[in-house]
């Protein structure tokens, strides 16, 4: 018996779909159902909130159409209007890595960065570590900014999670 493993050399390529006048919500399915990655949500002024106003790869715009790799980080701008420019920090503590980045996303915030504790030792680990602490910390009386920045600490020692209160 052989086994036989084929890695390709060049990733897979996708059309960039037109994300410009969808919300949040629509843009984030369809960049997932293509295979693509929302990177960052960056907050300009306008009438219309979390509505997609600009689609960029690398700080530069993307066409429709345009053919890029499969897992391509897309950052979008968005909309947002003076009077619903706030939203609250979700408790993602316990959460595994991507359930918790989807979750800020969702709030319409940023994460800053993912912090990895010694438990994790390579992207298997990264995959199933959890949320054991968060800066800004979990609130739903004091609002922030939409896109403001979330920082996340990961872990596999379920021990170090603390336990969430009901």
């Amino acid at each position: 018996r052989v086994v036989l493993t084929i890695n390709a050399v060049n990733a897979k390529k996708v059309t960039m779909p037109n994300l410009v006048g969808l919300s949040l919500r629509q843009a984030k399915a369809e960049l997932l159902s293509r295979g693509l990655v929302l990177n960052r949500l960056v907050y300009v002024k306008d009438m219309a909130t979390n509505n997609v106003l600009r689609q960029l790869k690398g700080n530069r715009q993307i066409e429709p159409g345009t053919m890029v790799d499969s897992e391509t980080a897309i950052d979008l701008v968005l909309g947002l209007n003076d009077m619903d420019n706030r939203t609250y920090v979700p408790d993602v503590t316990g959460l595994k890595n991507m359930s918790a980045v989807e979750a800020m996303f969702d709030h319409s915030l940023n994460i800053k960065d993912l912090k990895f504790d010694e438990t994790v030792k390579d992207y298997d680990d990264s995959l199933y570590a959890v949320v054991y602490r968060q800066a800004p910390v979990a609130s739903d009386s004091v609002s922030v900014a939409m896109g403001e920045a979330v920082m996340l600490y990961l872990t596999t020692d379920i021990a170090k999670v603390p336990a969430r209160e009901n």
